[in-house]
């Protein structure tokens, strides 16, 4: 699905090196009323979701969303540790962990995935990032992924929930300049129509 982009900051121009290898959330994604509901009512944030999934696997996150099976919500948080990614379930009421998997080497990704491999890819710890991102937003981060470009920092992904169950999604430059990106029909994501 092609996007287009629409500034909603201009604090700074966000590179087109930064956009080009971002692949944005597809619109929706998704994340029904009762999901994003869920999020808003859950009593553990995403960055205590992120402390506590670094902690049981002993390593850096580099990517975290919220989900929601079967009425429960939880969080689920990559960490990558010694050259291998875990990933980890945090109960979103009880910040408990939940289920911890390893992911394997992640030396032995796909030559064409793009996804992070060294948490110093993201330019800065994920929790300092959620900061930024719900600094500079106007919501409560539900999601946060990054992707890199020929091992560079690329663009970090963020979907944000606001207080009226609607979200939106932004590509965020390392600037913490966030533009927001909209779907083909040029409608601003997170609209829940």
């Amino acid at each position: 699905m092609k996007r287009k982009l629409v500034t909603l900051l201009t604090a700074g121009a966000v590179s087109a090196a930064a956009l080009a290898g971002g692949t944005a959330f597809a619109s929706g994604d998704g994340n029904d009323q009762a999901e994003v509901q869920a999020f808003l009512g859950a009593p553990q944030n995403i960055t205590a979701a992120i402390a506590a999934a670094e902690t049981a696997s002993g390593g850096s996150a580099v990517a975290a969303e919220f989900d929601e099976k079967n009425g429960t919500g939880y969080y689920e948080v990559d960490t990558i540790a010694n050259g291998k990614q875990v990933s980890v379930e945090i109960d979103a009421i009880s910040g408990q962990v939940i289920k911890t998997e390893d992911e394997g080497d992640v030396a032995n990704a796909d030559d064409d995935d793009d996804d992070i491999v060294d948490p110093a890819q993201l330019g800065a710890p994920l929790t300092q990032l959620v900061a930024t991102a719900e600094q500079n937003g106007s919501g409560k981060v539900m999601s946060i992924s990054a992707e890199h470009e020929n091992g560079q920092a690329g663009t970090i992904e963020v979907e944000l929930a606001n207080a009226d169950g609607t979200t939106q999604e932004f590509a965020m430059a390392a600037d913490g300049t966030m533009t927001q990106l909209a779907d083909d029909d040029g409608d601003e994501d997170g609209d829940n129509d």
